[in-house]
């Protein structure tokens, strides 16, 4: 079985409108190559990548621990995927650290990982005031540092990746700080009344 992963799918490209990283997408296709390999040990795993974002704690470990699983690493752009008679696909790439050039590799499945786009449904549930948003069209945070979650409307609160592409640990430390503000807000109304 020969799988590839292409990494940056509709992402970090101003012709489709999505010039973001979404920074998350690099350690789950990781992490689904490791799943994979440990499954199928005797499969061959190749990664494309523009850049691997390996950002928090322990995944450039990770990483390297993937690199050791003979998971091979293709630094460069995918152009097309074309799918053969025989319904293999070939993935046309740029070589970038291979001496540059277009090449062409054979894989059984291909697997996109797509860049993550804000959803916009909850700009939609304040019909009579607008939550601001920002210059991605993420729910805006007044002061990310110093009120966290906190948006233009008193009393609504944002947690997660509503405000920007999040993994996991960053939405839960994200949304215990929002915790702390909405407490605070509850707080100061209860003495008001």
């Amino acid at each position: 079985m020969n799988v590839a992963f292409v990494l940056c799918v509709g992402s970090r490209d101003d012709q489709v409108g999505n010039r973001l990283c979404s920074r998350v997408c690099c350690m789950y296709s990781l992490k689904q190559a490791q799943l994979l390999m440990g499954s199928v040990p005797l499969a061959d795993v190749t990664i494309y990548y523009i850049d691997i974002r390996a950002f928090s704690k322990g995944y450039e470990e990770f990483f390297q621990q993937t690199k050791g699983m003979s998971v091979y690493f293709q630094k460069g752009r995918v152009s097309r995927i074309e799918e053969t008679e025989n319904q293999d696909l070939l993935v046309h790439y740029e070589d970038i650290e291979g001496g540059g050039g277009q090449k062409t590799a054979r894989h059984d499945l291909v697997v996109l990982a797509t860049g993550l786009l804000p959803n916009q449904g909850a700009f939609a549930l304040f019909p009579t005031a607008k939550l601001a948003q920002d210059e991605f069209s993420y729910v805006r945070e007044v002061n990310e540092e110093l009120e966290p979650g906190a948006t233009n409307l008193e009393g609504v609160y944002v947690v997660g990746s509503a405000t920007a592409v999040r993994d996991i640990p960053d939405t839960i430390v994200h949304s215990a700080a929002a915790s702390a503000q909405i407490a605070a807000f509850l707080k100061r109304e209860g003495a008001k009344a």
